[in-house]
């Protein structure tokens, strides 16, 4: 339970408690109050719409009932030091001194879960996702970390979270990366020009992966690009996940699940 909870299900306890002296016929709408944070130039700590709510279904004034029900919460809620009607009904509340180190103390006491809600949903939270055509950019970081921030949020909400990462590995753009270390093995075994052409990658990195294909697979074939296409690609695709990761990996940042976008295709996941 928040701070927000705590105190909105006091107020409604004081409003039920208080219904003849408030002479209202129906508070079964009480579920539709909130407490929230005021706007920022207000210096109040909440703010309740309890009144507009209460005044709707029972057919009073909201400034009128705003009134009583402020009255009413100073008198028997002593963590409340001032409250402000502010038009068209709503209650801005201050907290007292007592109030103040009251929640400071509960959020120390249960710090490892207050604010947690144990809603224990499950979610999939597919982020980063990064074309596997190179290394990250600073853009993907912070793809990166704002989705594993969600993740983390949600899991102390004690919901249940997948982080996933989803491999774009199908299409011409995975042609183009494949073609052009294809290019780059040529020019370092046969010193062929690296011929440039456009959507190709140039990047020194394809050089880098070209290299390390090269050397942790002595018989590869590159005759033929069409040939040797396949072999190439998951290849290819395996040195490039492997900087994407080392990058992720000094982000912080782990992924539970990798989903290929090869497999969507070939299994017809779609249909």
């Amino acid at each position: 339970m928040n701070i927000f909870e705590y105190y909105l299900s006091i107020i409604n306890k004081v409003i039920l408690n208080s219904k003849d002296v408030l002479n209202l016929e129906n508070v079964k709408n009480l579920k539709n109050a909130n407490l929230e944070v005021p706007p920022e130039h207000l210096n109040f700590d909440l703010s309740t719409n309890i009144s507009l709510v209460l005044s709707k279904e029972n057919k009073v004034k909201p400034m009128k009932l705003a009134e009583i029900i402020k009255t009413l919460l100073l008198k028997n809620i002593n963590h409340f030091e001032r409250i402000e009607v502010a038009t068209p009904g709503f209650l801005n509340i201050k907290l007292s001194k007592e109030g103040l180190v009251h929640n400071i103390n509960n959020i120390f006491k249960n710090k490892k879960k207050y604010g947690s809600k144990n809603t224990g949903k499950t979610y999939n939270i597919e982020f980063v996702s990064a074309n596997p055509t190179g290394p990250m950019h600073v853009g993907h970081c912070r793809g990166a970390i704002f989705g594993d921030v969600l993740s983390n949020l949600l899991v102390f909400n004690g919901d249940k979270v997948v982080k996933e990462y989803y491999i774009n590995d199908y299409g011409n753009q995975i042609r183009n990366f494949v073609k052009s270390i294809y290019l780059r093995i040529r020019e370092i075994k046969f010193n062929e020009k690296f011929i440039i052409e456009e959507n190709l990658y140039p990047g020194e990195y394809i050089k880098g992966i070209a290299i390390k294909i090269i050397k942790n697979n002595k018989n590869i074939r590159v005759d033929n690009f069409d040939d040797s296409f396949d072999e190439l690609k998951k290849l290819s695709l395996n040195e490039s996940m492997i900087l994407i990761k080392e990058d992720l990996k000094k982000l912080g940042v782990v992924h539970d699940n990798f989903f290929s976008e090869t497999e969507i295709v070939k299994k017809d996941l779609v249909n």
